[in-house]
């Protein structure tokens, strides 16, 4: 099972209130992350079980159809010329079957990046990332660098490589938005930590299709022009593919440490032309987390202990739709 953390014994909600909760024009609070939407649309999540047997469980366990909020944004940054993470935050409506303990019935959530990688690889390397730049100020990519972060000590023997990556990667992402446009419909989105999948364990991922060819950009496109654009043209699909742990090689607690196995579609998300922007005031008056989940897909690993803390905070300061409570109830076997 994975240990819950409390709002109150977590080290991570003042730190990350400190340095990244900014207050809107209004004055109300914003998001800890993935503040600015792009857009905000209603979709179907239509379910195919998996041929094996073994991974038919949870959400996966037979087929259906669901109602879909699907928000996109961007991680910490309002220009969208600068570099930075892109989310996909879907939340499914109407699903059957227990839920991790305090989930709204009936909620399925999957939060995603564009980045396979996260900054830290668990729980105690990400306090150590936000120690690194506590007192951060105006957020930029240059200062996100964090060199005592990066180089422990200064010392190149202890250079953090997965972080290392996750900035290059990030580089490379910008550099093709600059080149090809910026396109949120043509992403790949990913589920970096694992989940629960029954007494098993996945990871997740979210991707186009058919595979969308980016065009050379037109002066001034954004993301939510280009969405809207896109949407314009036809509906967006993505399917939806789990990876199913194959082993201990798998770690459970190492975000970002690629697994061996194959990626197995499992549902396809179908979003119908719209206007991105109409759903936009109902996607900030609610709250995506992880922990809205069925028991069968619970988050695993020391940061999505830590997450289920800070996204309750970010909610409450925000006054979104009430958050989760502090602890579980249930024990579950480790997978």
């Amino acid at each position: 099972m994975t240990a819950p953390v409390s709002q109150a014994g977590c080290p991570f909600v003042p730190l990350l209130r400190r340095n990244f909760q900014r207050r809107r024009p209004d004055g109300s609070l914003a998001r800890l992350f993935h503040e600015k939407a792009h857009g905000c649309l209603q979709g179907i999540f239509r379910v195919e079980p998996p041929d094996d047997p073994a991974l038919r469980q949870g959400l996966f366990a037979v087929p259906g159809s669901y109602p879909a909020l699907v928000r996109f944004s961007s991680g910490l940054l309002d220009d969208d010329r600068l570099p930075d993470a892109r989310g996909m935050a879907i939340r499914l409506s109407g699903v059957p079957g227990p839920v991790c303990a305090g989930a709204p019935p009936g909620r399925q959530d999957f939060l995603m990046t564009d980045q396979p990688r996260t900054p830290s690889r668990d729980a105690d390397e990400a306090l150590r990332f936000f120690t690194a730049i506590d007192g951060i100020g105006e957020i930029t990519p240059l200062r996100l660098v964090a060199p005592s972060y990066l180089v422990p000590g200064f010392n190149p023997r202890r250079i953090r490589w997965h972080y290392a990556a996750l900035m290059l990667d990030t580089a490379l992402a910008h550099l093709r938005e600059t080149l090809f446009g910026r396109d949120l419909a043509a992403l790949t989105y990913h589920g970096v930590t694992p989940y629960r999948l029954g007494e098993g364990a996945m990871k997740f991922q979210c991707r186009p299709v058919p595979p969308i060819a980016r065009a050379r950009r037109r002066p001034g496109g954004n993301f939510a022009e280009r969405l809207q654009a896109r949407l314009n043209r036809g509906p967006l699909s993505f399917d939806f593919l789990i990876q199913p742990r194959q082993g201990e090689d798998d770690p459970l607690d190492s975000a970002g440490t690629p697994w061996r196995g194959p990626l197995i579609r499992v549902a396809r998300l179908e979003l119908p032309p719209q206007d991105p922007a109409a759903g936009l005031a109902a996607g900030e008056r609610i709250t995506f987390n992880p922990w809205n989940a069925l028991a069968a897909h619970e988050p695993l690993g020391s940061l999505n202990a830590a997450r289920r803390a800070v996204y309750a905070a970010s909610a409450a300061d925000r006054g979104a739709v009430p958050p989760l409570p502090d602890e579980t109830s249930e024990d579950h076997p480790s997978p």
